[in-house]
């Protein structure tokens, strides 16, 4: 070997003979350091573009500093250990390969030897399969797909397409053609729901199997999908043979729906439901109450001079003072409580089941839990206060309009009593 990392290209020509992929890596941040002839020919790149990246850049696969370190470890212990991966060529095309990385000293510096042998071929002999899958062919021509399932509900085996493995961030040989490896990886949140549906489209009591979850990835972590099946064939009783399908990720798509869901329905400043759909929410606990005919209670709570707060130190530490607030009225909540912002300093807290000698015992420990836990500031520690109002259904009202009027008056009346109180409409 030579004699420092200057003379790592010299040393790599042993390796241009080689039809496969040599990389030498830094351990410690991924950088490529050398690289042989065939890498250039595969990755469609010059040797010095190679050795501007790192093995992360290289690979189509989610890599951080945590993993890679992760992954660096795993060489350690297991010298010549294989994994798959895929490869992208500067062009951004993808391919297969089988990864074999070992730790060597190079003068006097660990190093990774990475060898990387392309699997389009193996891959493409593998395809060969679905000449036989006409079913399959003709959904997938009715509709542009992601990745594509077939199943053999008989034999219990399942053929997942490359772009279908790759989606996930497999190779091309590392998921087992099995129903069980499908079904472990769904979120466990939405695995009753996805069985049921499935199960109702396998007897027929539906017509359709269509619906969107999570699945799990390989290097963990869940994707978002759309997964769309259609029975290619049943037998005398009805019960399904074969299902093909199609599946699309929307992992993105999802992401963007649950930002402007949470953007529409919670309070930036404090993480609080908003106004508009804590009132959804106070509605539909109101409705349960009337149902079961239950009690419920509501308290509206005014932060003690406010106004002077932001006056004297600005209104920043008045966002402070608010988000302190909130995190101090959520942690002693119940789980079945409803807490939101409901305008400026206030908040609205409902309280299902809880008749008002409960709820006043509730909201007053809420009240004094704040006025004993401080704003720290670089200048100040600001102690707060807090005034409340209660409200019971059915007494002070049936509907959100007449209770939330009442906690209001009992609201003004726990200020007019000198603030820091508790007060009820009755």
């Amino acid at each position: 070997m030579a004699t420092g990392d200057s003379d790592l290209k010299r040393n790599m020509q042993a390796f241009d003979q080689l039809k496969e992929i040599v990389l030498v890596v830094n351990p410690e941040d991924a950088s490529v350091l050398a690289c042989n002839r065939e890498a250039c020919e595969q990755l469609a790149l010059a040797a010095a573009d190679i050795c501007c990246r790192t093995l992360c850049d290289i690979r189509d696969d989610e890599y951080d500093a945590h993993r890679w370190q992760q992954y660096v470890e795993a060489v350690r212990r297991k010298a010549g250990g294989s994994s798959h991966h895929w490869y992208l060529r500067a062009g951004g095309e993808a391919f297969a390969v089988e990864e074999m990385a070992q730790s060597v000293c190079w003068d006097g510096r660990e190093r990774l030897l990475i060898s990387a042998r392309d699997l389009t071929a193996r891959a493409s002999l593998g395809n060969e399969e679905i000449s036989d899958r006409e079913p399959l062919l003709r959904f997938v021509l009715d509709e542009a797909t992601d990745g594509m399932w077939d199943w053999n509900v008989v034999r219990d085996e399942v053929f997942y397409s490359m772009p279908l493995k790759r989606m996930l961030g497999y190779g091309p040989y590392e998921i087992d053609h099995n129903l069980f490896t499908w079904k472990d990886s769904i979120h466990p949140d939405d695995q009753e729901r996805v069985g049921r549906l499935l199960d109702d489209y396998l007897n027929g009591r539906t017509d359709r199997y269509e619906l969107e979850y999570r699945l799990g990835k390989r290097q963990g972590g869940y994707l978002w999908i759309h997964d769309r099946g259609l029975v290619t064939g049943r037998d005398e009783n009805g019960r399904a043979l074969r299902v093909v399908g199609m599946v699309r990720n929307i992992h993105e798509r999802k992401q963007m729906e649950e930002q402007l869901l949470r953007m529409a329905t919670v309070d930036e400043l404090t993480g609080l439901l908003n106004r508009r759909a804590g009132y959804v929410a106070f509605e539909r606990l109101l409705r349960l109450a009337d149902r079961d005919r239950d009690d419920l209670s509501i308290a509206l709570l005014d932060l003690d001079a406010f106004k002077t707060i932001n006056d004297h130190y600005g209104h920043s530490v008045g966002d402070l003072a608010l988000a302190m607030t909130a995190r101090v009225f959520s942690s002693r909540i119940r789980a079945s409580d409803v807490l939101m912002r409901w305008g400026g300093e206030e908040f609205l807290l409902v309280m299902p089941h809880t008749a008002s000698a409960d709820a006043r015992q509730l909201v007053d420990e809420l009240r004094t839990t704040l006025a004993s836990t401080p704003l720290e500031t670089p200048d100040d520690r600001i102690h707060m206060t807090v005034s409340a109002g209660l409200a019971s259904r059915p007494q002070d009202g049936l509907d959100v309009g007449q209770l939330v009027h009442a906690a209001d008056n009992a609201l003004y009346s726990a200020k007019s009593q000198g603030r820091n109180c508790v007060a009820a409409s009755h």
